[in-house]
């Protein structure tokens, strides 16, 4: 039975605190968007944490000020991790 949509943000947030335990606390994370592969083999959760500050100590994204975006893709089915990637504001 595949995910949920809810499953599958539990998933990615776990995924994402742990490969990133330093920048991506729990209480830190945002979610911000939520996509599901047109052939509905994967899901694509991405979230916004703290990060990124330029010489004058503001980072403008479309996330917020000195945030990150990163999109975590797991498998449909099961939620194993697939891959992290940074997405370019």
């Amino acid at each position: 039975m595949p995910l949920t949509v809810k499953d599958a943000i539990a998933a990615a947030r776990a995924h994402l605190a742990e490969l990133m335990p330093e920048t991506a606390k729990p209480e830190d994370i945002r979610l911000e968007e939520i996509e599901r592969s047109a052939d509905n083999q994967h899901w694509a959760i991405t979230f916004s944490i703290p990060g990124g500050s330029s010489l004058s100590g503001f980072s403008l994204s479309p996330f917020g000020l000195n945030r990150i975006a990163k999109v975590v893709i797991l498998d449909a089915k099961d939620g194993k991790f697939i891959a992290l990637k940074q997405r370019a504001a």
